[in-house]
């Protein structure tokens, strides 16, 4: 059982954000250096995976009264499949903004259902010290998307997409292989009929610094290969390699949330995450070499899944059991809005320069820290930690 639902959880965060998602920025400044798409084009496509991605968390909970969870999560990643199985097709920038929804649509219904499930389940099999490993998946794409991906561009954009219908393939399949723990009923979600419990300041303040998460990580997780391959200059070698820095950073993600707790609470710990994730992203405000920009992707990617961890786990703590699921429904839609609202703004503002966009990044992500800290004292004041 155990085995399934890691299984499970990792399939679903590797296909959802970490191919859906991630996967797709290091083709950007291909798409746009062989003519495929425009650069004004290349940012709205972009885009256009955040609009999916709020559109996905707003369906997430009505979604469940009409089917299983099981269904839901096969069915959402099935569209992150196709969303790359039809990339392909010749049909202009309006085909590519549908495709990249689809797969934004995708990777938030697996976001919010799949890893309330696993957590869930693994709560019920006493296995809570597995929980950050739900996440690993984000960080397993983006590597693949860094390490792999540069070296099949090399044959052309084309065999690109493939090579992700086809990792996307697998991961669907493992998906479904995995997802049989569902039916088992040994964890069934909270029945609606109950009375709905109230909630805190502590758990508005979670979510809100959550959204601050959104707004403040846009650049790096979507625009910063561009901007580095076209703005500095940076060879397709050393994207891929500052690339492969986020990726490699993502997948330690997890083992870094478990060291921080084992000397924290998650209070303390959500805080000391947005104040390096704002250190991560100030990094390329002050230097832009290849060093420099790896070392700021990999703390970045590092604290991706490390703050979504934190934020899931600090949720946990401060909303009644009976809430969690609609509530992680509700932060990651807001986390949606606010990635959309950056990343329409970076996109507007990308030809005058990315600067901007990266010192209220830094700004809005020291907000952050802010808000955790003060979640902190109204969890003592509700008598949670």
């Amino acid at each position: 059982m155990l085995q399934s639902v890691l299984i499970f959880a990792i399939s679903a965060m590797f296909l959802g954000l970490g191919l859906g998602r991630f996967a797709f920025s290091p083709l950007i400044p291909e798409l746009v250096g062989n003519g495929w798409l425009e650069v004004g084009a290349a940012q709205t496509v972009g885009a256009a995976n955040l609009v999916g991605y709020l559109v996905g968390a707003l369906l997430a909970k009505p979604a469940l009264r009409l089917t299983s969870e099981r269904t839901l999560c096969v069915l959402s990643g099935a569209l992150v499949f196709l969303s790359y199985d039809l990339l392909i097709l010749p049909f202009g920038v309006g085909w590519f903004w549908i495709m990249r929804f689809l797969a934004g649509a995708g990777g938030a219904l697996l976001m919010v259902v799949a890893t309330a499930a696993a957590g869930r389940h693994l709560a019920a099999l006493d296995r809570k010290q597995f929980q950050p490993m739900v996440f690993m998946g984000i960080g397993l794409g983006a590597l693949f998307a860094a390490i792999c991906l540069p070296q099949v561009l090399i044959y052309g954009i084309e065999l690109s997409i493939v090579a992700l219908m086809l990792f996307s393939g697998v991961a669907l399949a493992a998906l479904w292989w995995s997802s049989g723990f569902l039916h088992q009923n040994i964890a069934p979600p909270p029945s609606s009929d109950r009375p709905v419990s109230r909630v805190g300041w502590s758990v508005s303040l979670i979510l809100l610094a959550y959204g601050c998460d959104a707004l403040g990580s846009v650049m790096h997780t979507v625009y910063l290969p561009d901007m580095l391959r076209r703005a500095y200059g940076h060879t397709e070698e050393q994207v891929g390699l500052s690339w492969a820095m986020f990726g490699i950073g993502a997948c330690f993600g997890p083992l870094f949330v478990v060291l921080l707790r084992r000397f924290m609470s998650v209070s303390n710990a959500l805080w000391i995450a947005f104040a390096l994730k704002a250190f991560g992203v100030a990094l390329i405000l002050a230097a832009t070499d290849p060093l420099t920009a790896g070392l700021s992707l990999f703390i970045v990617g590092m604290l991706t899944p490390g703050i979504v961890i934190l934020t899931s786990g600090a949720l946990s703590a401060a909303a009644p059991p009976d809430r969690y699921l609609a509530l992680w429904a509700v932060g990651t839609a807001f986390f949606a809005l606010c990635q959309m609202m950056s990343g329409m703004f970076t996109a507007t503002t990308s030809a005058q320069g990315y600067g901007t966009a990266l010192l209220l990044s830094v700004i809005i992500l020291g907000m952050g820290a802010v808000l955790a800290i003060t979640s902190k004292h109204f969890l003592h004041q509700e008598g949670l930690r």
